[in-house]
Formats: structure tokens, sequence, C-alpha cells
């Protein structure tokens, strides 16, 4: 009788909608927490970490002086990124590329 009774709660408690409360942000910013500036991502590459290597395009790991030189400039024009990489405490110098992404956000690649 115990073990119906128990049965039938569970399937009450399962069967009641779950919708999250007025204002509850996603599961996302709950764990995660929210971006310092929606649009931006800074990946910090790291030379005595080798784990990350297949994820970064070699283009970035490895960079051309071109790359550099775009990145270096479009630090210097763009307060926002220049702001992002001082909260972060990323010297501009150590920008090596800049990317867009297809969101219309910028991927900033750093040493």
């Amino acid at each position: 009788m115990r073990k119906f009774v128990a049965l039938v709660f569970t399937a009450g408690a399962l069967a009641l909608p779950v919708a999250p409360p007025a204002g509850a942000e996603s599961l996302g910013t709950i764990l995660f927490g929210r971006p310092l500036e929606p649009g931006l991502l800074v990946i910090v590459m790291r030379p005595s970490y080798h784990g990350d290597e297949d994820r970064i395009p070699s283009i970035y790991r490895y960079p051309s002086p071109e790359t550099v030189a775009r990145a270096q400039n479009e630090i210097a024009s763009n307060p926002v990124l220049r702001e992002a990489l001082e909260r972060r405490n990323i010297q501009p110098q150590n920008v090596v590329a800049v990317q867009t992404a297809a969101s219309g956000g910028k991927i900033i690649y750093a040493r």
C-alpha cells in the first residue's frame, strides 16, 4: 500500500507543469552567468597547453604578420574591444587576430 501511495504522489508531481517563474533566467544564464559583453568571445591561447590545438584554427595559432596587423588596427579603432580587453587584463599588443562570427559578434584570439 505504501508503494502505491508513493507511486501516486510521484506521478502527480511529474504531471505538474514545470514552468519557470516570471522573470526567471535561462538555465545557461543560471549555471554560467551573463557574459561580460554579449557578442564578444575572447580566446586566450596558452603556449604550454596543447589540448586546445585542434579547436583553434592554425591561421590563428600561427598568424601571419598581416593578420596581426589587421587585428591591431581593429583593436585600435574599436573602443568596445579595447575596453573588453582591459576588463580581462589583456594587453592590446597580445591580440593576434580578430574574427567576425556568423552572428556578427567578434572572436578575439590573444596570447
